[in-house]
């Protein structure tokens, strides 16, 4: 591909989509191997990666822009074994210089899953054919340029997540619908839906707008509407776990307990009010 604002020079081999089986790895060989850039796409399942000094959990929706002289040791969980795709290429040298991905971040968080899952398959699609090669080169760089306007993974857990103002107005618009209906509560994964966010980037988003993960805040919401029930009306408490989707009554008082400080029962009672 030629250019001025090319950033992509050419695919190399191989290039493809791998549903990883129970056995499979990254070794220390496939980086110490590495001649060229490997764009990496996790699309399922669950591992990890580690690199010289970092070490990332593997969700749907984490990138990767491998390099020479890069360390990327990665396993998955069995149980639920990765996805990814995988694209070797060559970067256009620009102003005399060779190696401009040493300026490059490594490691993103993707927020459009589906984008990116149909990119990549598609340039993948493109790559195994010498007359569409260059179509596959041109779309490569446009998801390159995308990828790099994306703020990099944090270099440490406690490091703030930038959260573009979209993505405030849509999750202060969700939490808004959470509160209009408690009754019927998403999950994460859902909620991420939502908004076209991996529940892994969704979680740091929320978080960094609501100042608590969405775990937690499905947790207090189902427990604010539990008291509720049990002081408005006679449900029974098993009923009462059955409506907010606990599908265990004994976690819903254990947890009931832990967070309220009484159980479901005492509550109801009104034997908490002289704690």
């Amino acid at each position: 591909m030629s250019g001025e604002n090319s950033l992509v020079r050419r695919l190399n081999d191989p290039c493809g989509r791998l549903a990883c089986g129970p056995e499979w790895s990254r070794t220390r060989e496939n980086s110490l191997f590495l001649a060229d850039l490997e764009l990496w796409f996790v699309w399922k399942g669950r591992g990890w990666m580690r690199s010289r000094d970092r070490e990332f959990l593997l969700l749907p929706g984490f990138c990767a822009l491998m390099r020479p002289g890069g360390i990327y040791d990665a396993g998955h969980d069995e149980a639920h074994p990765l996805g990814i795709t995988y694209i070797h290429f060559d970067v256009a040298e620009e102003g005399g210089r060779k190696r401009v991905w040493e300026e490059w971040p490594e490691f993103f968080e993707v927020d459009d899953l589906d984008f990116y899952d149909s990119a990549t398959r598609r340039i993948v699609q493109l790559a195994s054919s010498p007359q569409s090669a260059p179509a596959a080169a041109a779309l490569l760089n446009g998801v390159v340029r995308d990828l790099l306007r994306l703020a990099p993974l944090p270099v440490s857990p406690g490091t703030p997540v930038p959260v573009a103002e979209r993505h405030r107005r849509e999750v202060s618009r969700l939490v808004a619908t959470l509160h209009a209906a408690p009754e019927r509560l998403p999950s994460v994964a859902e909620m991420a839906g939502r908004l076209h966010l991996s529940p892994a980037h969704f979680s740091r988003v929320f978080k960094a707008v609501t100042q608590c993960s969405p775990i937690d805040y499905l947790v207090e919401m189902r427990l604010s509407q539990a008291r509720h029930l049990l002081t408005e009306t006679s449900l029974s408490v098993g009923e009462i776990a059955e409506r907010l989707d606990y599908a265990d009554l004994f976690f819903f008082s254990r947890q009931f307990k832990q967070k309220i400080g009484v159980s479901p029962l005492a509550y109801r009672r009104g034997t908490w009010k002289g704690k």
